[in-house]
């Protein structure tokens, strides 16, 4: 029963307002109002009494959708309105007598703000247009919603591509007014949606706004803090770059007489150097930031310009001639390989890298009687019987393995330190 009383009563409220606004009034009504408005009116003045005053105007901006934010242009595009909002004193009625609360006059007929955009990236111009209508009401007010796609500069820092963060500004002002003719106030909310669109590249994490004193005149200035969307950059191209570096280091699983081996590391050295193409084709031509991704793939061509040069002296230690004499330094490197790599001469168990004690087999000792001539055999020094065993061939092989350890490593803690830097960011 109550419920019903209070619906009888909405709708009576209902009846009355709309009676009260538009079924009270004709067509003639209408224009002479209108006519008398208009008659000693001019668009021209600042419809205040005491022109020696300030016209205070109250503006909020109203979101419909992130559009795009240009990288490359350090530009962002939103779609939108204002809503702007202030009295006019040269224009009220009587609602009584002509039965009408508010009216709506012609953006060219009375007297608008020369709103414009201080940041705008391509043109520059008064908001509004000669087909927009306002909404002005018998005691004065009169509301605005000037809308438009505003194209804005945005100074972007892409340290942290692809994981990067922005904050980009809408910044509006009276072009020919001074605040103390035309002063600019927030309204309530400051900045809201409308039919707002969600882009599917930035993520509007939170927004403000704030008025900006400078000189003479009153800026607003809207604020916007976006995120970038990383799934569609992680999988199209972070994830494609460490396995590309991943196989960066593989070069030195090849073995020098397949013949591949430096085809192998210029094609993942061109790999890189168009992975850097396609970035910097995606970041602005600017000197002020660059990009981690960038500064890693330098390092990751760096990584394969020195796997190229280490290839070619490797393949021209392994096509020496076996006459040559190696060197001690290079036999201490297969040495240490071969020790790393649990390897060690034929019949030599000193090499290995399990002790016989360690391996749960029968241990057979047998009593030789040998020679003075034997025994001086058995007791010569290691290096002499593994110069024998060595080769350029076993030279190259060392060289494969500590070139491959070395670069794993240095590959595993460059992209450990730059992604989660970035990410952590």
């Amino acid at each position: 029963m109550i419920s019903l009383g209070l619906q009888c009563l909405g709708l009576l409220l209902f009846a009355s307002v709309a009676l009260a606004t538009h079924l009270n009034y004709d067509i003639s009504t209408y224009r002479t109002t209108m006519t008398s408005l208009l008659s000693n009116y001019s668009s021209k003045v600042r419809p205040i009494v005491n022109q020696g005053q300030s016209l205070q105007l109250q503006l909020s901006l109203w979101i419909a959708g992130i559009n795009e934010v240009s990288t490359t242009d350090s530009m962002m595009t939103t779609t939108g309105y204002l809503y702007v909002r202030w009295k006019d004193e040269l224009l009220n009625w009587d609602s009584t007598a002509t039965g009408m609360f508010w009216m709506q006059f012609n953006q060219k007929d009375i007297w608008v703000p020369d709103i414009v955009l201080k940041n705008g990236f391509t043109d520059f111009k008064m908001m509004g247009g000669d087909f927009y209508y306002l909404y002005v009401y018998n005691d004065g007010w009169v509301d605005w919603y000037p809308y438009k796609v505003f194209e804005t500069s945005c100074e972007l820092d892409v340290t942290y591509y692809p994981f990067d963060s922005q904050k980009c500004d809408i910044i509006v002002k009276s072009w020919s007014y001074s605040r103390w003719e035309v002063n600019f106030t927030f309204n309530d909310p400051q900045i809201g949606f409308y039919e707002f669109v969600p882009n599917h590249v930035w993520h509007l994490e939170s927004y403000d706004a704030e008025t900006d004193y400078t000189n003479s005149q009153t800026d607003l200035k809207f604020t916007l803090h976006l995120k970038r969307k990383t799934k569609y950059f992680i999988a199209n191209l972070i994830l494609p770059i460490i396995l590309v570096g991943v196989l960066n280091t593989f070069v030195f699983m090849i073995p020098a007489d397949a013949g591949e081996k430096m085809g192998f590391s210029v094609t993942i050295f061109l790999t890189f150097a168009v992975f850097l193409t396609i970035v910097s084709g995606e970041l602005p031509k600017t000197s002020d930031s660059i990009s981690i991704l960038s500064i890693y793939l330098i390092i990751e061509l760096i990584i394969s310009i020195s796997s190229i040069m280490l290839s070619a002296v490797q393949l021209r230690i392994h096509h020496r001639k076996p006459t040559i004499e190696i060197g001690e330094c290079f036999r201490f490197l297969v040495r240490a390989g071969r020790r790393l790599r649990c390897e060690g001469r034929k019949n030599d168990k000193s090499m290995k890298c399990f002790p016989n004690s360690c391996l749960n087999k029968p241990r057979i000792h047998e009593i030789e009687v040998i020679d003075c001539e034997s025994r001086m055999k058995m007791n010569r020094p290691v290096e002499d019987e593994q110069e024998e065993e060595m080769d350029w061939g076993d030279v190259s092989s060392a060289i494969d393995f500590f070139a491959f350890i070395f670069l794993l490593c240095v590959q595993v803690f460059v992209t450990s330190v730059m992604f989660i830097y970035a990410a952590a960011r």
